[in-house]
């Protein structure tokens, strides 16, 4: 096929305001290398509005992105659920007689279904990148049943009629590959050089103690009395463990961000008390600027994260991981999805049983018993051993086309 333009289309708000936006710029940039013009549309949550889609249009590291707004009331979620205009308009003016692929992370069914039309009327290749199996917990009745009925009929079946799929996890590669699909498996990854060359921030600190930090939204702030029935981070076991690690008089730091502290104690105010005995020890510092969340994670001796074992995490690769690693800072966490294929135990993280406080407070103990050079050790083979970063996976996407094109 002589046609070079992908446009890659979701729910990710770039440069890098959202996990999602890290996904799909390391996606772009393997297909670029590839001869691929890839082209985004995403969205904009920003307070001011775009009268039309002409105004969004930017340049995010070479590529061309488009945007439309946030969806703001019930009439623009109904529109974002079941209309694909935005994209057709673009295919339309821009793209039509150069249109390859339209890849769509994550995207929400109807949208999918009118777009998959669209590929075929323009004989370009549908392309689903799927990397998370949304759970309905916690939604509200109504809210729920949709999001059931929106992510089974995604996953189920307009997945199943694409012409490839990009997964980011065995369980959904395999899922697929059982339905005789193309399937391409990609991690979350990162460009790990543009990560390296990001200067660290005045404002972070070195401590001579261990020092660790979570970045993430464990549960939705907006509706934290749901946290306990759709909680993606425990957050809450983490907070638990610390506090065990302070009855044994361990010294540390322990830096979260993403929440503040009072939108955590809504949902878990049984913490108040324990939070207050670790006042200099755990410190929560709300949302903040991407720049600055890399900058921690440089700085730290480990990030850490723990999660329930469900088809939510098996299905789903967390970035928080990746972008450790790709930061040169070893993971604390447990084994969830496939991530044991890229850590190795005692050389770039350690794994922490979720489910056993006793067995979690012996090797968090063994953790805190390192000493600083046994953590430098750590962070240079995190450094020079780059598994998840994105060149490390053009082989097997160029691959993935060659299937794609030989199946027309």
């Amino acid at each position: 096929m002589e046609k070079k333009t992908i446009l890659y289309v979701g729910g990710f708000e770039l440069p890098d305001k959202n996990a999602a936006a890290q996904r799909v710029l390391s996606v772009a940039k393997i297909f670029r290398e590839l001869g691929f013009n890839v082209v985004f549309l995403g969205i904009s949550n920003e307070k001011s509005s775009f009268k039309s889609i002409e105004e969004s249009k930017n340049n995010y590291f070479g590529f061309d992105s488009w945007a439309i707004n946030y969806p703001k009331n019930k009439k623009e979620w109904i529109k974002h659920l079941s209309s694909s205009f935005e994209v057709d308009y673009l295919i339309e003016k821009y793209y039509k007689d150069n249109l390859y692929a339209v890849i769509c992370y994550n995207h929400p069914f109807l949208s999918q279904y009118k777009i998959k039309n669209s590929c075929k009327k323009n004989n370009a290749f549908y392309i689903p990148d799927a990397t998370e199996w949304y759970s309905s917990k916690g939604k509200g009745l109504v809210f729920g049943v949709i999001k059931w009925l929106d992510t089974t009929l995604r996953m189920k079946y307009i997945h199943n009629k694409s012409d490839g799929i990009i997964a980011t996890s065995d369980y959904l590669a395999n899922y697929y590959k059982k339905n005789k699909r193309i399937v391409l498996e990609l991690p979350s990854m990162f460009d790990t050089q543009l990560l390296k060359n990001t200067p660290i921030s005045e404002e972070v600190i070195s401590n001579d103690v261990i020092t660790l930090m979570y970045a993430g939204s464990p549960f939705d702030k907006n509706n934290p009395k749901s946290a306990r029935k759709n909680i993606k981070d425990r957050l809450d076991k983490i907070i638990i463990l610390m506090h065990e690690m302070h009855k044994l008089d361990k010294e540390f730091i322990f830096n979260i961000f993403g929440l503040e502290k009072d939108n955590y104690l809504l949902s878990f105010p049984e913490h108040s008390k324990i939070l207050d005995e670790m006042k200099s020890k755990i410190y929560f510092n709300g949302k903040q600027k991407h720049s600055v969340i890399i900058s921690y994670i440089k700085r730290s001796d480990f990030t850490i994260f723990l999660r329930d074992i469900d088809q939510v995490t098996l299905a789903g690769f967390p970035t928080k991981f990746s972008e450790s690693l790709a930061c040169g800072t070893p993971v604390i966490t447990n084994k969830i999805s496939n991530i044991e294929k890229y850590l190795s135990e005692t050389n770039n993280g350690f794994f922490i049983e979720n489910t056993n406080l006793k067995d979690q407070i012996l090797k968090m103990d063994k953790i805190f018993s390192l000493k600083k050079d046994d953590i430098d050790k750590m962070k240079k083979y995190c450094n020079d051993n780059v598994n998840i970063d994105y060149r490390n996976f053009i082989s097997q996407t160029k691959i993935f086309v060659n299937k794609l094109e030989n199946k027309i």
